[in-house]
């Protein structure tokens, strides 16, 4: 009976220990975003380049993420609020670069035009000491209809 308890108490303690440290991560990595959020809606701008790791700039080409930005606000208009809807944090151990910790943050974002949401994963490598942005996803009505309005002008050209 005492053996019961005390492995019962260790798993509990085991996980109040894992999930202060998943707790941990997202805090750190939220921290990331809010700086993100709070100075394109200060400055008006998209322009925080450097929330963003080697990793995403290794794996996305700089004229379509600039493209990608000019879309949002074109269809968006600036950014004015921002609230964390949901979050999931993950710790992953490979041989490739994505070992580490892994979050996943999703935010209702409100623009002048209308309201999206934004997925942030943002993540720490085991060595390292700092969440850096490795994906960035919008999603909107607005953004929906721009680049449905793309999809027919370019359909409708005659090209031969």
């Amino acid at each position: 009976m005492k053996q019961t308890i005390y492995r019962i108490a260790f798993g509990f303690v085991v996980l109040v220990l894992i999930g202060c440290g998943f707790v941990q991560g997202k805090g750190e990595a939220e921290k990331v975003a809010e700086l993100l959020f709070e100075e394109r809606i200060s400055t008006g701008q998209f322009d925080s380049e450097q929330y963003y790791s080697e990793l995403f700039w290794k794996n996305t080409d700089e004229k379509q993420w600039s493209d990608v930005k000019n879309l949002v606000e074109k269809a968006m208009g600036d950014l004015k609020s921002y609230s964390l809807i949901s979050w999931n944090v993950q710790s992953k151990v490979h041989t490739n670069e994505i070992s580490g910790t892994i979050v996943v943050l999703v935010y209702e974002t409100t623009y002048e035009k209308g309201v999206g949401t934004e997925t942030l994963t943002i993540h720490k490598s085991l060595m390292g000491d700092q969440f850096a942005i490795v994906g960035h996803h919008f999603n909107s009505q607005q953004i929906q209809q721009l680049i449905n309005k793309g999809i027919e002008q370019v359909a409708s050209e005659n090209n031969v």
